[in-house]
Parts: structure tokens; sequence; C-alpha cells
């Protein structure tokens, strides 16, 4: 029989600012509002804090000596460590359920569903690795970046014995030289861009101050390879994988400046694991249910959200922050994080508004220095239209539910509505919701009939937006009976 509310009770908590993401830009965002004696409610879906850079090792292990941790595990450490505070209460293993009127509905460890309501809201959901469509991708051995590095760093776990990278940009750089020094065989990285020139030392120069730290780390991560004789290739991408249950040889080829292979010049290889990392898609589910106005940036991972100068959103009191919000990295998101939360800390009373245009000056500037860092790269590493058309007619486009481009194409014939192409070929229905395919279908679609991806419309938000069993949402007052039909 279900709980039953007894009079008096509530489900129904409270907070001045309540931040939706227990990565970076949440904790420093939490951090920071604590430090102006603002009430915080920190969710995450996660069992630890520190999201996907800041990934802790996972329950059951434990660190005897700090030297041996990495860098960004001491940062991530540090983090959460500042989160400490009797200001903020912390909500893990949450999933929040909707945004609606200044409440969020939340289901705790699957237990019933709960609200929360707020004044200010931050979501800083981050990001999930950008999914690529090529034949044979759905094969046991094709991994993401991020759940290689889940592997490697916080469970000691090699992917494969025998592991090709196909990626772009810094990820390129920095993931096969992490993993390789782990004790990860990985025998060949594939960058889909370009290589460094001469000709990029002007803009290089210009882009050095506040950012001397990332070309050290890129540096240290190229002589890395080159120390642990991985092969690295510019110009290059994964365009098919195959194998009998499993991944035996990648095929990989020359690309053009739009990432579109060329004929002639396909390579393969033996490998039995392929990581895959060209960049991230922000998690915007919840900014979308909220009803927020985005803008198309490639680049930033497609739709990002429409910001102010403070993180304000398009909707009243939603603010946004982190890599959810537009792929940017972990510095510009922490930077945006605090500011946003001193604007709360002004909007509540806190702090006036010259002190809050004087605290947020330096995270300002930081910002400034990193977007010309990141103007240099795409000069390099922009993404190529070209990562869309790698499929042919039999491959898998919607893993969840079996649908193979063949199919999807038929749809598109009809509509270049994807909730329609959804409803008949159940397309985007499946666990994962869309995430993984939903971005293919939209580029399938401004193909099909001339359009710009951008202008192609992302499919309806709806409540839940993760799966969550029927038990836990269901109205608390509805009694399970058992009845019995007389024979």
């Amino acid at each position: 029989m279900s709980h039953v509310k007894k009079k008096g009770e509530t489900n129904t908590m409270k907070f001045d600012f309540v931040i939706v993401g227990g990565g970076p830009a949440g904790l420093v965002a939490a951090s920071e509002a604590a430090r102006h004696k603002l009430s915080v409610a920190l969710i995450d879906e996660r069992v630890t804090l520190g999201g996907q850079i800041y990934k802790q090792l996972g329950i059951g292990f434990s660190v005897k000596d700090d030297s041996a941790l990495s860098a960004e595990q001491k940062r991530g450490a540090e983090l959460i460590r500042s989160v400490e505070n009797p200001l903020i209460s912390k909500f893990l293993s949450t999933t929040v359920l909707s945004v609606e009127n200044s409440t969020l509905m939340i289901v705790q460890n699957g237990s019933s569903a709960r609200k929360i309501e707020f004044k200010r809201l931050l979501i800083a959901p981050g990001a999930y690795d950008r999914p690529v469509v090529f034949p044979g991708w759905t094969l046991p051995g094709v991994i993401t970046a991020g759940g290689a590095q889940t592997l490697v760093k916080t469970q000691r776990v090699s992917p494969g014995a025998q592991i090709l990278f196909a990626g772009s940009g810094p990820l390129a750089l920095a993931f096969p030289a992490q993993i390789k020094s782990y004790g990860a065989n990985v025998v060949l990285a594939l960058e889909s861009g370009r290589g460094p020139r001469i000709s990029d030392l002007p803009s290089l120069l210009g882009a050095i101050p506040g950012n001397i730290h990332l070309l050290k780390d890129a540096f240290n991560y190229r002589w890395g390879l080159l120390k642990m004789r991985v092969p690295m290739r510019y110009r290059r991408m994964i365009i098919r994988v195959g194998g009998v249950d499993k991944v035996e040889y990648a095929i990989h080829a020359k690309v053009d400046r739009n990432w579109k292979p060329i004929a002639g010049t396909e390579e393969k290889i033996e490998v039995d694991t392929v990581c895959i990392g060209y960049g991230f898609f922000p998690s915007t589910e919840l900014f979308r249910l909220a009803g927020c106005s985005f803008t198309y940036n490639e680049n930033l991972g497609g739709f990002s959200v429409d910001v102010d100068n403070w993180g304000r959103t398009s909707i009243e009191n939603v603010f946004a922050a982190g890599d959810g919000a537009g792929v940017e990295g972990v510095y510009v998101a922490t930077y945006r994080a605090k500011i946003a939360a001193i604007k709360v800390a002004e909007e509540l009373g806190k702090i006036t508004p010259s002190q809050a245009e004087l605290l947020a000056t330096e995270s300002r500037n930081g910002i400034k220095a990193k977007r010309r860092f990141q103007k240099f790269l795409f000069r390099m590493y922009s993404i190529g239209e070209g990562i869309y058309d790698l499929c042919d007619a039999k491959t898998t486009i919607c893993r969840c539910e079996g649908v193979t481009k063949e199919k999807i194409d038929q749809a598109i014939d009809t509509s270049s509505d994807v909730s329609v192409v959804k409803a008949l070929t159940r397309a985007g229905m499946g666990l994962c919701q869309g995430r993984n395919c939903q971005r293919q279908i939209s580029a399938l679609i401004s193909k099909r009939h001339d359009m710009k991806i951008s202008d192609v419309p992302m499919s309806t938000p709806r409540f839940p937006v993760k799966p969550v069993s029927l038990g836990s949402i269901a109205d608390e007052t509805v009694r399970e009976e058992k009845y019995f039909i007389d024979g």
C-alpha cells in the first residue's frame, strides 16, 4: 500500500537558490552563494559530486596517498570540500523530472517524488559525449571518451587491448595521452582537424595572455604521445567499424576541411576498441522544459541557451552555466557559474549592485581570455558537416529502438518535422529519449529538405525529463487495492 500523507505533513522544500548539477559549475556556484549567506540546494544524479571532468573514485575505492591523485582529481576534491557548508543541502542520486512555476520535482534514490521551491534557479547539467553515427557504431567495443575515462580513471579498467582513438579538438590530444599514461594500449590517435601551422602563430600569440597553462598542457600531452610512441594523424576520421559480434577492425580515411571523406584514402587497422571523442552535446532537456530560448552553434555543441552577461536565461529567475548552456570548457563554466551566483546574491538583497559588479570583474576577464583561446582553436578544429554523412542505408540510427537510416529516410520523405519522424518510426522513443539519435535525424532532415540544421526544431520536451518508475510520481493519495472476481 502506498504512503498516505499525514495531516500537516509537507512534501515541499524551500531554498533561496537551487542548483541542478554537481559538476565544476554547480560546485562553484554553491560555494559562492553560501558565502553570501544564501540557503542552497545542490542536486546531482550521480552518487558523488565532481561531474565528468572532476569525476571522483567510485564507492568502495579509497585513497591512501594523495600524491597518487591526478591534478584534476585534486582540484575536484578541493571544490567538493568547498561545499561542506551548513547552508548547502546536497541531494545526490537525485533526478530532476520537471521545472515549472519556481518549483522542481525531484526523485531521490528511487523514492517518491518531492518538490523543491526556489527563489532563483541555476541549471548547470553539463554535457555528454557527442554521438557519431557510422556503420558499426553499435558494435561492442565502440565506446565514447567519457565512458572510457570512467573505466580508466575511476575504476582502473582498460576498455580494450588495442585502442584506436578518433576525435577532434583538445580532447584528441588530452584523452589518448591520459589513458595511455594509465597503462591503456592506445595504438593510434586520429584528429579530424588540421594540424598546427606557422601561419597560426600570430593568432596563437594573441591568445596566450591568460592561457599559458592551456598551451603548456597541450604541449605536455603532445610530447607525451610522442614519448609513448602513439602516432597521431591529422585530417583523418573514422568512417566504419567491422567485426563479428564485436569490434575487430576499423576503417579511417583522409577528410577535407568539411570532414568529408576523400575516396581512395581509406586505411584499415586491426583493433578491438574504438574510442570516440568528437566533442560534446549540451544537456538541454531542463532548459527546453522551462521554455528557455536557444541559439545554434555547432562548435558549442549545437543548441546553446541564450543568456545575458550575468547568466540569466529568457525565463524569469532561471540562470544557466556550465557546458549544459553551451560547451566552452571547465574554466568558462566555473567563471559563468560564479557570476550567476553573485547576481543571485544581489537580486536577493545580500550585496549591492556595485559590489556585484566588482566581484564579477575577475571572472569576466577570465571568460574573455578563454574565449580568445577558443577562437584560435575553432580555426583548426571547427566541426565539419561531414560528421553527419558517415552512415549508410543499413546503419542503425536509433539504437534504442533499432531504427535504420533507410526507415528514417522513408519518414523524412513525408515530413521535415522531427516529431512526425519520431511518431512514424519510433526513433527517439527509447531509453535515451533521442539524446543519441535526434541530432543525426535533424541533419538528415536538413539535407533532404534543403534546410539549415539550426532551422530543424527539436522534439517537444516532455515530463518526466529522465526515465522514472510510475510509483515514484503517482499521486500519493492513490492506494493499491486488490480486486478479486468470483468465478
